[in-house]
């Protein structure tokens, strides 16, 4: 715990090579726009936006996640949104409503660091399936919802962070109809959804549930910025008996940063950024691919080839041990991650994730080939 607290903490360090907490580089955040955004929408604010809010979330920002989805195929009713400070709290959140203290929940592994300390501090169980390059395996997935008497499973769909994998729509098909089938939650964590390297974003696994059993959260944490704490989760209809249960356990987000973000969207500024943004990323993670091939081509590695995201996976011999390179890159100023984060049991001992978010410049350049130098000389 107190190592992904670190690396959290050195995601915020200016003079750090920032390959360690998947962001965005600032570079890419269209400020003006958004400092834009967000003197109109206080210009424009009415007296009311001044008192305490709608705890479920503002209706302006509630309409326009709403409108937003649809204009992607996926149809959901401002009713049915809740907004969060964002998507931890949202997941937090489903986690606490739909289970208890000690129950088991099952997880695609290896996964978001993040998420496992979430449910660690929350006191639930994890139990793992497995999960590759390839996405999840689904066959095991349904021995272990039939098998495990676990009713909640949390994964993600869309460009899965660390392995940037994205199901296709039979598998996502398929996972709704096991929850049918198993009466099994499955909260789908879809943050990355809208960093793919198409025009169109993918479907949820949402889309195809008939039941009410998929809670699907997302934030803007990603594919804008971090710094805008705002989340959401959508609430199946189906599952509107739990209404009261969630709004209890939610706080008031602040409404100057709603009415900013809805105004963000409203304007068409944010389709503007994605279209942008995407291309990017596409370059980027191909840039940065080719380039740690060619500097570590005299050791065996193995690299990711994400679908979406700009994370990167890398897979290093198995006698090497990430957390001597993590330690390393730490005296040298160079934030990484380390594999053993993203499971238990050290069983990713020799991966480790970097972050894509921010071009390949020469620092960051001069600290991948320092990573590699220690490796080549220490193993």
């Amino acid at each position: 715990m107190e190592l992904q607290n670190e690396i959290l903490r050195a995601s915020n360090k200016k003079n750090k090579i920032q390959l360690g907490a998947i962001q965005l580089a600032p570079q890419l955040i269209p400020t003006q726009t958004l400092r834009r955004s967000f003197q109109r929408a206080l210009k424009h604010s009415s007296p009311e936006d001044f008192l305490y809010n709608d705890n479920q979330g503002h209706i302006k920002l509630r309409q326009t996640l709403s409108d937003h989805y649809a204009e992607d195929g996926i149809y959901i009713a401002k009713e049915s949104i809740f907004i969060t400070s964002g998507c931890m709290p949202a997941l937090s959140t489903i986690i606490q409503v739909l289970t208890q203290v000690g129950d088991s929940i099952i997880v695609p592994m290896p996964n978001y660091n993040g998420q496992q300390l979430l449910l660690a501090n929350l006191e639930r169980k994890i139990v793992e399936v497995p999960a590759s390059y390839n996405g999840i395996d689904l066959y095991r997935l349904e021995q272990t919802i039939e098998s495990s008497g676990a009713k909640v499973c949390l994964l993600t769909a869309n460009f899965q962070n660390p392995l940037g994998f994205c199901l296709t729509n039979e598998e996502k098909s398929l996972i709704a109809k096991l929850a049918a089938k198993y009466k099994c939650f499955i909260i789908e964590d879809d943050i990355y959804a809208e960093c793919g390297y198409d025009l169109q974003r993918p479907l949820p696994i949402q889309y195809w549930d008939k039941e009410g059993y998929i809670f699907l959260c997302s934030s803007i944490s990603k594919s804008l910025s971090p710094a805008y704490r705002i989340g959401w989760f959508f609430l199946p209809h189906q599952q509107d008996h739990l209404r009261a249960k969630f709004l209890s356990r939610l706080d008031i987000v602040s409404t100057p940063l709603q009415l900013g973000l809805a105004d963000f969207i409203n304007s068409r500024s944010y389709r503007a950024h994605l279209n942008r943004l995407r291309p990017i990323l596409m370059e980027q993670v191909a840039e940065y691919r080719l380039f740690i091939i060619k500097v570590f081509e005299d050791l065996e590695i193995k690299l990711t080839q994400p679908q979406g995201g700009y994370s990167l996976w890398i897979q290093l011999e198995q006698k090497i041990d990430s957390l001597s390179i993590y330690q390393f890159a730490k005296k040298q100023g160079i934030n990484i991650v380390p594999g053993d984060v993203f499971g238990e049991d050290r069983k990713y001992s020799n991966f480790i994730r970097i972050n894509l978010g921010y071009p390949l410049d020469p620092q960051i350049s001069k600290g991948i080939i320092a990573l590699k130098n220690f490796i080549r000389n220490n193993y």
